[in-house]
């Protein structure tokens, strides 16, 4: 019989994982994502603070096409939005889906950094936001939001998604902090393969 169990939220080895937070989304906004922008930019900042002050990186996940409103790509549209501390010795990783782990590293990222849950915040909630939660599921990964956190084009949007979906207030957050030390992997890769690829006895 297994002692396994399912870990509890103050136990979870979290990854802070931003999703799409970039200058080119506010492009052209509309009055509600304008609005949504001014009422949890804050609440994305603190989130990313709070792993940085507990010793974390944080993983910023940018999408590299363009936007409805873009004619093409642009240094300035393509940065970070002003007020969120992303710092050189993050992990950024690049996308052109909806889904954050759809062909991208985002996987041996979080892995690589000895969690195995990840914690979103970012845009838009109801598009690449949870897109990216439930594909965790589908790379063994447990996934929760982060309230007060997640812009949506409506902000009728993100209430529901919270409702239904597992989520962490920054109170939870701030106990699970500091409680928990992730171990990176000694050998992050050659880890990933052994348990992808587990011995059966042939060569």
């Amino acid at each position: 019989m297994s002692d396994w169990a399912v870990p509890e939220k103050d136990e979870r080895d979290l990854a802070l994982v931003v999703v799409d937070m970039q200058n080119k989304f506010f492009a052209g906004a509309d009055a509600a994502l304008t609005e949504e922008r001014t009422r949890h930019l804050q609440g994305i900042a603190k989130a990313v603070d709070m792993f940085h002050a507990a010793g974390r990186q944080v993983i910023f996940v940018l999408y590299d096409g363009v936007t409805h409103y873009m004619d093409g790509n642009t240094a300035e549209g393509d940065a970070i939005v002003s007020g969120i501390d992303a710092r050189p010795d993050d992990i950024y990783v690049h996308k052109y889906h909806m889904n954050s782990f759809l062909n991208t590293c985002l996987e041996d990222a979080v892995r690589s950094m000895g969690c195995d849950t990840v914690l979103l915040c970012g845009m838009i909630t109801e598009f690449c936001v949870m897109a990216t939660y439930w594909g965790a599921s589908d790379h063994r990964l447990s996934a929760f939001l982060m309230k007060d956190a997640l812009i949506s084009s409506d902000p009728k949007h993100t209430p529901m998604f919270m409702e239904l979906c597992r989520n962490y207030d920054f109170g939870e957050l701030e106990l699970n902090l500091s409680k928990t030390h992730p171990e990176k992997p000694k050998d992050p890769l050659a880890d990933y393969i052994r348990k992808k690829y587990p011995a059966n006895g042939t060569h």
